[in-house]
């Protein structure tokens, strides 16, 4: 069974992992929380995802996928003539957005923890960030930014950018959404070039 088939066939188990996973935590979830929770079978379960850690692995693939590509739209829209404080804030407002519809930063908190203990894991979180890096680094050349004279690199100033994005998720998960306000003004006003 490929990806693209659990992808398309599991997606109603991994809605109903990750609703008990940021209930309970991912190792205070068992599978028959899951079961119960998407009202399948164990056999239908196991399926897709022989283990829980396959199930984890998946609901943290997603939630990552779903930041890196909501950066990749927010830099996508108008090109490379956006304002960095305009595309760090329109990327906290769309990570707002599904974290209200998904708890996406309630499993980000979760999935960096779990990266500590988890080597495909740790793999799959530090390649979605140089990911992400490589993106805003391409804005931040595109802008002037970076290189001589400052003599930091547009690789350094994305990193230190988007370092911005775990504190605003902290923040969500914890405060909720009134916790994080004026957070989007905010780096229009760090970032107004």
């Amino acid at each position: 069974m490929g990806p693209s088939f659990v992808k398309e066939n599991g997606r109603p188990l991994l809605e109903a992992a990750r609703r008990c996973f940021v209930r309970n935590g991912f190792h205070r979830t068992s599978m028959q929380d899951v079961f119960a929770e998407s009202g399948r079978s164990a056999g239908a379960v196991y399926r897709y995802f022989p283990k829980k850690e396959d199930m984890i692995l998946a609901v943290a693939a997603q939630n990552l996928d779903d930041v890196a590509e909501t950066l990749r739209a927010a830099l996508a829209e108008g090109g490379g003539e956006r304002r960095l404080g305009e595309v760090l804030a329109e990327l906290l407002q769309a990570v707002a957005e599904r974290h209200a519809d998904r708890d996406l930063a309630a499993v980000a908190l979760m999935v960096w923890s779990e990266a500590l203990r988890n080597p495909a894991l740790a793999e799959r979180l530090r390649a979605a960030i140089t990911t992400m890096s490589e993106d805003m680094a391409e804005l931040v050349r595109h802008r002037g930014l970076g290189g001589e004279p400052a003599g930091t690199s547009a690789e350094a100033l994305a990193q230190a950018i988007l370092a911005v994005l775990p504190g605003f998720l902290l923040e969500l998960a914890v405060l909720g959404p009134d916790g994080v306000a004026g957070f989007t003004d905010a780096v229009r006003v760090l970032w107004p070039d």
